[in-house]
């Protein structure tokens, strides 16, 4: 027998984890207690949602055997590919992260640092003092340029457009809650927004050369390519835009000193940890396993969950845990504090509105639910 959860069915409980998905998690966490389950249709089978620091940690150890990553982000294969290091298990998964690693850590890491002052200081730029704007959509054009110029050596407006098509589809709450339960409609339109992306990256990856940009170092068939550059775009710079809307937004609410990278990285590290963008973690159960009371079989998922669990003391799991923990945590803190340095060396926020914004699910990422609605004002 599975942890008790809510009744409603699946539908309801798919339409609630998109528009209301902490409400849902605080909900349900305190009528059925640690752990409890939840059936969305973002899965194929129930989820076990624990946030017990000590039990996560357990989940994280647990052997290959007994708890495997990848099927819980099945659902994202339509967009990021089969061959997506969120989709693939065992040695093929830790194949890719030998790939994928490198340019995201140590000295390679250093480098990018000026990269993204730059590209910070051309948007703001563009920011009018004491004129509204929406701070999750300027996140996005900061990082998705960081991205392409790690991935591709250079920006590219066509490439850009083309993967913004896609992921926008999923901020529409009503386009979500469509294509989670119906395979028709606006699913259609989103696949066909797919290709139009597909076509440019196939053709990125044809004029790759011998240079340092992730493209030109990456090895495989194309289809393992295409794959591996689409969830490096999407991936490397939806999550990273994300929280840095939400600091924005809690800077203008809560205004701190950052003048020292101690200090900006303490905001960042109580950003994560308030407003974290990822809500599970989920791995699917291979073995019985022993949670709390309750033995759960093998086909469920168990899903360590972030938002609750950062309501514990000391806990802290932004990025993940174990061998699937992210890739490019590192070189996320590197751009959330470049970017947190400029925008705080020119401007000071204050809120567009008195009330704070609500968490609302943009894909599988929690983004404000205003976009951040924030005031610069000149220092």
């Amino acid at each position: 027998m599975l942890p008790p959860g809510p009744r409603e069915p699946a539908a309801l409980q798919t339409v609630e984890w998109i528009v209301r998905p902490t409400a849902l998690l605080r909900r349900a966490a305190a009528g059925y207690g640690e752990p409890f389950t939840l059936r969305t249709a973002w899965s194929d089978a129930p989820l076990v949602l624990t946030s017990d620091p000590e039990e996560i940690k357990r989940v994280y150890r647990a052997p290959p055997d007994v708890l495997e990553g990848g099927d819980s982000s099945a659902f994202l294969e339509p967009f990021v590919g089969r061959n997506s290091i969120l989709i693939l298990k065992g040695e093929q998964h830790l194949e890719q992260r030998k790939q994928m690693l490198p340019p995201f850590h140590g000295e390679a890491l250093k480098r990018w640092a000026a990269t993204i002052s730059e590209i910070t200081a051309e948007e703001l730029d563009t920011w009018v003092p004491r004129e509204p704007l929406k701070a999750l959509p300027r996140m996005q054009a900061i990082t998705l340029d960081v991205i392409q110029r790690v991935i591709f050596g250079s920006r590219d407006p066509e490439l850009r457009d083309a993967l913004r098509a896609p992921l926008d589809m999923t901020g529409s709450t009503w386009r979500l809650i469509s294509m989670s339960l119906v395979k028709a409609g606006p699913y259609t339109t989103f696949l066909r927004a797919v290709e139009r992306l597909d076509t440019l990256i196939y053709d990125r990856i044809d004029k790759a050369g011998d240079g340092d940009a992730i493209v030109d170092m990456l090895t495989g068939t194309r289809e393992e390519k295409r794959d591996q550059l689409v969830t490096l775009l999407a991936a490397g710079h939806e999550t990273t835009a994300t929280a840095l809307a939400w600091a924005l937004e809690r800077l203008a609410r809560q205004p701190t000193e950052l003048n020292a990278d101690e200090q900006i990285d303490a905001f960042v590290r109580e950003v994560l940890r308030t407003r974290p963008v990822l809500s599970i973690t989920a791995r699917r159960v291979l073995q019985p396993y022993t949670l709390g009371d309750y033995t759960l079989p093998p086909g469920v998922y168990v899903a360590p969950c972030i938002y609750l669990a950062h309501r514990h003391t000391n806990a802290f799991i932004p990025f993940g845990g174990g061998v699937r923990r992210c890739v490019g945590a590192s070189f996320a803190t590197l751009e959330m504090r470049e970017v947190l340095r400029a925008v705080t060396a020119r401007f000071t926020l204050v809120p567009e509105r008195e009330e704070g914004e609500r968490m609302r699910r943009r894909s599988v990422t929690l983004a404000p639910a205003r976009g951040a609605s924030i005031i610069p004002l000149t220092r």
